[in-house]
Formats: C-alpha cells, sequence, structure tokens
C-alpha cells in the first residue's frame, strides 16, 4: 500500500533490489495511522516531558507511532522515503519486549519485495488507498482487506 502510494519510491525499489532491506525498514517505520493510545507501562524513574513531570511509579502510555514520528530520529518523519536510514524504529517493541519474530519478519518481507518487482511488475492496489479499512480489533496495524491486481 505505501509503495503503491507512493509511486516514485515503488519505482526505486523495482528498479534497484539494493534498496529493499532500507525500504522494509522504512514500510515498518511509517504509520498507517495517527498516533493514539500506547502500551500501558510504570515509569521506573521520574522525568520531564515538555513542562509534565512523570514521577516515579507513574503509568505512562508508550507509543512506538508516536516515537517512529520523532524528528530528532528521523528527519521529515512524515515523510515516505525508501532511502533513509530507518534502523532503530520500534515496529518490534524495544528491550525486553522486542519480537521474538522480528528476524523472520524482515528476512519475509526482504523476499516479497525482492521477488514481486520480478515476477508481478504490474502489481498495484485494486482499490485507492483511500477505501482501505484498518483492523481496530488487533493490537498491531493490519488491514481488514487489501486487494490488489496484476
Amino acid at each position: 500500500m505505501l509503495l503503491d502510494s507512493h509511486p516514485a519510491q515503488r519505482a526505486a525499489v523495482w528498479a534497484d533490489p539494493a534498496l529493499v532491506p532500507g525500504a522494509v525498514e522504512e514500510i515498518l517505520r511509517f504509520p498507517l495511522h495517527p498516533p493514539r493510545g500506547g502500551r500501558p507501562r510504570r515509569a521506573k524513574a521520574g522525568f520531564a516531558v515538555g513542562d509534565h513531570r512523570v514521577d516515579a511509579g507513574d503509568l505512562v502510555l508508550l507509543s512506538a507511532v508516536a516515537a517512529n514520528l520523532d524528528e530528532t530520529a528521523f528527519p521529515d518523519p512524515r515523510e515516505f522515503d525508501v532511502r533513509r536510514d530507518a534502523t532503530g524504529h520500534l515496529a518490534f517493541g524495544h528491550g525486553p519486549s522486542y519480537c521474538l519474530g522480528a528476524p523472520l519478519a524482515r528476512l519475509e518481507l526482504q523476499a516479497v519485495f525482492t521477488a514481486v518487482p520480478r515476477l508481478l511488475p504490474d502489481l498495484h492496489l485494486a482499490v485507492a488507498a483511500e477505501e482501505l479499512r484498518l483492523r481496530a480489533d488487533l493490537g498491531h496495524t493490519a488491514f481488514a482487506e487489501l486487494p490488489v491486481t496484476w
């Protein structure tokens, strides 16, 4: 969906398989919805966020989506750029909560985005991106359906 919505980025990836690993990281980093909610955690130490003070023991909500839009980590974070160094994104969590399946997911995504341009070069969404609906019943971002054509 992201590559279909950004034709110049798609053309670059389709033309140069060396861009695939970075493109996968950018696809994982790029938000499909605005930041909302987050993972509940207890602050282990006090800290400040702007003018707000968080004390040790306070409940905080950590949003990977918001973190992946941090301008100090990702310049122009709302721009989709397959040439960006998107390492350090939090799509798979971090620390003790890091997804054990992340290496396999990356491998699978790299295999797909290497093979699709060769096997299905005309693969496109069968509907406008605005028609796609995100599932609300999952703890992560997923489309209810993703109709494609080739």
